[in-house]
Order: C-alpha cells, then structure tokens, then sequence
C-alpha cells in the first residue's frame, strides 16, 4: 500500500515490513512499508524503476558510499579513479585499525554514469558485521577523511570538493536502489550483471534480519550523532595541547575560543578570535581564524575559515622539545582509534 506521508508508512509496517519512497513526479513521492517480494513483483519486475530504499534511522545497517563527478565542469576526473583512491584507505582502516581482513568484505560497486556525470554506489558487506545505524557509518566516513587528511593530504580535495557525498547519513535517508533511477531519465543504477530479485537484494544498505556485531564507532572516541556532521568532540583537551595553545596566543596575538577534538588522527580544530588574515593581508569583518594541531606530525598550521582565502595555510610550525616530549607521552598511554593503534 502506498502513503502519501513516510510517517504512515512507518505506522502501518507489519513484522517483516521494508520501507521505499517512489518517485511520482519530480515533485511528490510516495511511501511504502512492504515486503522485498512485494516490492520486487510489483515495481522493478514491472519496470517502475523510480524507486529508493529508505534507510531507517536507528537500525543496523551496511557501509555505504555515494561518489558523484558532475563531468562537464570537471571533465579530466573520473569516479572511478575517486573510488580507487578512496578504497585503499578504506581497507587500511578495516584491516589494520578494525581487524577486519579483506577475505571478509565483499563490495558491491553500482555505476550510473553518463557523459554529463560520473556517479557510483558502493555496498560494504563485512562477514558478521553491520554498523549500529547509520550515523555511525557517517561518523566512520568522517574519521575516513581525518585519515586521508592525515596520510594522503592532496586526496583530502575529493571530501572538499563534494565528489564523497557525506550529507548522506542522515534519518530516514532514501537511497537509490539497485536497478533504480531518478524520474524520467535513464541514468539507471547497475552492476554491469543482469538484474534479478537477489542481486538486489544483496545491493540494499539495510538487511531485514541482524545477527550480526555491531560496528559502534562511539568505542573509539567519535561523537556520532545525526545533527552533528563534524564528528569530532568539542571541549577534550587534553594537558599536552595546553602549551601549544598559548603558544599560538602568544606568537599570533590573539585567543583560542574553541577547540574541536578529532580522536581518530590525533588532530584538533582550534578556533581563534583574530580575523587579521595573514593571506589576504587584511582584516575580515567576519570570518576568523583557525589552527590544526597534528600531534602525530608534531605540528600545528594556521588556517582562515574564509572562502576567499580558498584553503590558504601557513607553513608547518614544529613543536618544541617540550612540547614533543608532552605529545609523546600522550600517545605512549593506550589509545584505540579506527587508523592508528598507539600503545
């Protein structure tokens, strides 16, 4: 049965119930708790193909990953090669920071590519593991990008410039399925394999059934919520950082108003009160400046949160031996992130 509003889809589920929004018209959809067989027999089978899985709030659920290129304003970038470069960091993560081997992953990789855009869907299916909901898989896409930031900086442009869609973790997401497109085009999301009702089944982010662990990314240190994107953790500071704080107060005359915690890589955001933009050589008359302290590099850069300055960082400033000695003794105690395991 359809319903024009998802909150009566979800009121009218039954045990054993999916959820899925249909695209009527670029403007209206419609929503439906149903079986996988009901919904196979009575929309893909029937080639109404404008369909999306609705990723429920709070409930277990599969990695997941939207690349999207648009092709005519960046012609030499292919999706690709986004994904290739993205995947191999995303193994690292599981294999050595989760312990999970490559043998126990099986991806589902989707393309719905055409000459103006590049896009692709990726499933993680991991042996005996889902992700607590997903929130959580944003949360692990965001220590995703603390990590590429950390170990492949010049990568970090494909999160900055939005080919890794992160505003995907979100309540209630709908989320193209495979064998789907968006109304009245033909871009449909395939696998290159003929459709059938299992591979479908196989491509959807959430399973009815969970035996599986859970991946609960709030173990390592992440903040996961649904309202908060950045996934850090405001206000830890912890006593190795305090030196390095005045230091930046002192040598750019200005104070620390916030500090921004990124437990995966070790790394904070320091917001600082002074808008005297050291990279346009004036002073802002609202956006301020910020720092990124590295406890791994030993380092902190000083940043502007203007636009106009399109990214502009200062050279690296080296910790002091103090300074180096304090961090070290820091990341000697035992510390479990997703990347790194210090001990």
């Amino acid at each position: 049965m359809e319903f024009a509003k998802q909150a009566d889809a979800f009121a009218n589920a039954k045990v054993g119930d999916h959820f899925f929004a249909y695209e009527v018209n670029p403007r209206k959809r419609v929503f439906l708790s149903c079986s996988n067989q009901y919904y196979w027999d009575n929309y893909l089978n029937k080639g109404r193909l404008y369909g999306y899985e609705i990723i429920r709030e709070n409930a277990p659920c599969h990695l997941y990953i939207d690349l999207d290129v648009n092709r005519e304003e960046y012609p030499n970038i292919a999706v690709e090669q986004i994904w290739m470069d993205i995947e191999k960091h995303i193994d690292q993560i599981f294999d050595f920071a989760m312990r999970i081997p490559p043998k126990d992953i099986t991806k589902r990789i989707m393309h719905s590519t055409n000459a103006s855009k590049g896009s692709m869907h990726i499933i993680y299916n991991i042996d005996g593991y889902l992700f607590k909901n997903n929130a959580h898989v944003g949360a692990f896409m965001q220590s995703l990008r603390e990590y590429v930031n950390q170990h492949d900086r010049a990568l970090d442009c494909v999160f900055e410039k939005g080919f890794v869609d992160m505003g995907i973790y979100t309540r209630n997401r709908q989320f193209r399925m495979l064998g789907c497109c968006k109304y009245n085009t033909d871009r449909v999301l395939n696998d290159n394999e003929p459709l059938t009702k299992e591979r479908w089944e196989q491509c959807k982010v959430q399973p009815l059934h969970t035996t599986e662990e859970l991946i609960d990314m709030e173990t390592t240190g992440m903040k996961v919520s649904y309202t908060n994107s950045s996934q850090g953790v405001t206000g830890f500071i912890p006593d190795c950082l305090k030196p390095i704080l005045r230091e930046i107060e002192s040598v750019h005359d200005t104070k620390v108003t916030r500090v921004h915690a990124f437990p995966l890589s070790l790394t904070f955001a320091c917001n600082l009160r002074s808008k005297l933009c050291p990279f346009l050589k004036r002073v802002h008359t609202k956006n301020t400046l910020y720092a990124i302290i590295n406890l791994n590099k030993m380092e902190y850069r000083i940043k502007c949160h203007s636009t106009k300055c399109k990214g502009a960082e200062t050279d690296s400033c080296s910790f002091g031996d103090d300074m180096r000695r304090n961090a070290e003794d820091f990341m000697s105690s035992t510390v479990t992130v997703p990347t790194i395991r210090y001990d």
